[in-house]
């Protein structure tokens, strides 16, 4: 049960992999030493702007209103629909797909259509953050674009912490 459960999810994964292409430039940091950055994330991406980290509702927010550019506003706007959307779907598939699994018959037995359904809409909702994360992401090359300013696109391979010390 459990090993069906996970072959379907590793074949949704398998066909969203085919069906959009990655390219190594959407995996990878955006960093600019005097504009903008974009810093994804596990749970949220974030922006760092004049060496502040910008994640949050509230932060970004500011941030948009601060930097006052429409074209990033534009693109704000569209990661803030993006990731509503992508909320609001994640919620409605975990809970359709614990409805089938618990079932909905006299018997108790599991439901594959809202089991199905359920893996699907979070699937959506993971395709609509990975939009979201690229719309922020488009803020911050915009904001350096306009600025005539070139940030460099890069990606690490190590993570530090560096502590810059006077003597």
């Amino acid at each position: 049960m459990i090993f069906l459960v996970f072959l379907i999810s590793f074949f949704f994964n398998f066909v969203h992999a085919q069906a959009v292409p990655v390219t190594p430039e959407s995996q990878q940091f955006y960093y600019s030493p005097r504009g903008m950055s974009f810093v994804p994330s596990l749970t949220k991406p974030g922006l760092i702007y004049q060496g502040q980290l910008y994640s949050g509702k509230a932060s970004l927010d500011y941030l948009i209103a601060k930097v006052n550019v429409p074209e990033c506003y534009l693109e704000y706007i569209d990661y803030k629909r993006n990731r509503t959307w992508a909320t609001v779907l994640t919620f409605v598939g975990t809970a359709t797909s614990i409805v089938g699994l618990i079932g909905t018959n006299e018997n108790r037995n599991i439901n594959w259509y809202l089991l199905s359904g359920g893996i699907l809409i979070s699937g959506t909702s993971a395709i609509l953050n990975a939009a979201a994360a690229q719309h922020l992401r488009e803020v911050a090359i915009n904001l350096d674009q306009l600025k005539n300013r070139t940030g460099m696109i890069y990606f690490p391979k190590q993570l530090g912490l560096r502590i810059p010390l006077q003597f």
